[in-house]
């Protein structure tokens, strides 16, 4: 597949609207497990010779060895990035979004069960990935097995056309799911506990890093393709070796900016009074605002003759609030 994310689709059967897997399953590890046995070709831009490691990835014990291992490396890396990515969001989104890929907590949990079954899910949305694989690339068992998918059509084997006509459409399956999910969640305006309060400085600052190391990681790959081959023959031969190389450079460039954000230890700022208060809480906190008025006003008048002012200020409105 052109475009790894698109092996996520094949595990959305096994989670909830929610975010969460279902029944005992970890949805972390289904999806990181669907992404597994491609990292090899993305750690290529750092590691030489790692392309090759990709035949054991792909095989049926890389899926209950390797694969298993770097699903909890990619797990690890998702929990470092997930709560500054969502700071990235604009605020009203943010509760919302967070909500649905906070999932479900892992406390509670005996530690030898929640192994296993991370294994299981690991292995699950690896086997997704390979067999997938196996009927969009060449000598593959899958495209041995129907051999029409070796086909020419319009000087192109028809595995191609599924390789990149599955990955448009897996796409398009993901965008669907999680637009539904969000809308679907309870409408939350408060910012969550955890997420740091980015100015526009410094969203502008984390997009130019990220942009940067992005697009140096194309850059990087594509001009190592040319310098090993030699030539380009085709456009579509570029389509891999940069999505290979942009999301290499892309991984670096949000752990940097997420090691940047959590290193920074900016507190997250008290939410203001939202929409979602009931309207009890709001009618207590009007009878606390007018008791506090008539106070002050008696304080006032009490302190009259002596031609002392006295007023709310800012700062005692503050308190109030």
């Amino acid at each position: 597949m052109p475009f790894t994310l698109s092996h996520a689709a094949a595990v959305l059967p096994g989670i909830r609207r929610d975010g969460t897997a279902r029944g005992p399953l970890i949805a972390s590890a289904l999806v990181a497990g669907s992404f597994s046995p491609d990292m090899t070709y993305f750690a290529a831009s750092a590691i030489p010779g790692a392309m090759t490691f990709g035949d054991v990835t792909h095989s049926a014990v890389g899926v209950v060895t390797a694969d298993v291992l770097i699903t909890a490396v990619l797990v690890a890396v998702w929990l470092l990035l997930r709560e500054p990515l969502v700071a990235l969001l604009p605020a009203r989104w943010q509760g919302r979004v967070y909500g649905f890929v906070r999932g479900r907590s892992w406390r509670g949990r005996r530690a030898p069960a929640l192994a296993g079954w991370f294994c299981l899910s690991a292995m699950l949305g690896a086997t997704t990935h390979v067999v997938w694989d196996s009927f969009t690339h060449l000598d593959r068992w899958g495209t041995r097995v129907v051999p029409f998918l070796g086909e020419l059509v319009a000087g192109f084997p028809v595995y191609l056309y599924a390789q990149y006509g599955g990955s448009a459409l897996a796409l398009g399956l993901l965008v669907w799911f999680v637009v539904r999910a969000l809308r679907a969640a309870p409408a939350d305006r408060a910012r969550p506990a955890g997420i740091v309060v980015l100015d526009r400085r410094g969203r502008r600052l984390a997009g130019v890093l990220i942009g940067a190391c992005f697009l140096a990681g194309i850059v990087h790959r594509c001009l190592r393709f040319y310098a090993y081959w030699g030539r380009i023959d085709k456009p579509l031969d570029l389509i891999p070796t940069a999505c290979f190389g942009g999301g290499a450079g892309l991984a670096a460039g949000l752990v940097l900016y997420a090691a940047w954000t959590r290193l920074r230890r900016t507190p997250t700022a008290s939410p203001p009074a939202t929409p979602s208060d009931t309207d009890d809480q709001a009618g207590e906190r009007e009878q606390v605002e007018a008791l506090v008025r008539r106070e002050m006003s008696s304080a006032v008048t009490l302190r009259a003759p002596l031609d002392v002012s006295v007023g709310v200020g800012p700062d005692w409105e503050s308190a109030a609030h």
